[in-house]
């Protein structure tokens, strides 16, 4: 066990783990409805709501973090302070929290792949699971680009190259699902496939879904990588607009 968490050197790279665990633990555990992840990893819930604040502080910045005329020194600062409290936080050591020891000892495969781990786990002589062509890894982003009478134009982007419209590598879609509403959905079974962006772009037509009227209805939208060999990959955050009809 080298190092002090498998938190990545790379900070862009750390965020999103940082994103896709808090996003795991936060979900449904094994006893079912009202249960966490994190009761399963026997974290307290003194811990998840530590990890939760992390990913409130950092997942507002991760788009800036890949364009340098976008984020001030204050706010990359804090991005690298956030990610060594994270690792001081986490850490293996007498004065940490092991939480990704108990990822490891109370995890399965997925939970294990999510969150980078490597060491006392059956992932630990399959160093592919961790590359960056993994989707476990990658999150896009999606943003409204253009929002017109019944149609919504999206853009979405990698994260570690938010100027370039191209796909990661080992990735084949970027799958795009939406959720029609007067508010955000509860959970991401709610959501629905509308498109594969290409060339980083996907526009949505409203003209033929039965959308009432009466009220304002938000159009909410993620994305989520599909890699060549059909995995799909944690979902980016969520975006949304007014539909225009």
């Amino acid at each position: 066990m080298s190092g002090t968490t498998t938190i990545p050197q790379n900070v862009i790279q750390a965020i999103i783990i940082i994103i896709a665990i808090d996003k795991l633990q936060l979900s449904e555990g094994s006893g079912g409805v009202g249960t966490h992840k994190w009761q399963d990893w026997h974290w307290t819930q003194a811990e998840s709501e530590f990890w939760s604040s992390l990913r409130a502080i950092l997942e507002p910045l991760l788009e800036l973090y890949g364009n340098r005329n976008n984020i001030t020194t204050a706010q990359r600062a804090l991005v690298k302070q956030t990610i060594k409290s994270a690792r001081e936080y986490s850490k293996y050591d007498v004065n940490g929290h092991r939480l990704f020891l108990k990822i490891a000892a109370f995890g399965d495969n997925t939970d294990w792949n999510i969150a980078n781990i490597r060491f006392g786990t059956a992932l630990a002589k399959d160093p592919s699971k961790a590359k960056s062509d993994s989707p476990a890894m990658l999150q896009p982003s999606i943003t409204v680009k253009k929002n017109l009478l019944r149609e919504m134009e999206l853009m979405v982007r990698n994260p570690q190259t938010p100027k370039s419209s191209k796909l990661p590598k080992g990735m084949k879609f970027a799958k795009v699902y939406l959720y029609i509403g007067t508010e955000p959905p509860k959970n991401m079974n709610q959501y629905a496939f509308c498109g594969n962006a290409s060339r980083g772009k996907l526009v949505v037509n409203f003209s033929n879904m039965n959308i009432p009227t009466e009220t304002k209805q938000y159009a909410y939208f993620i994305a989520r990588y599909e890699s060549n060999k059909g995995e799909l990959g944690e979902a980016g955050g969520m975006t949304f607009a007014e539909v225009l009809l």
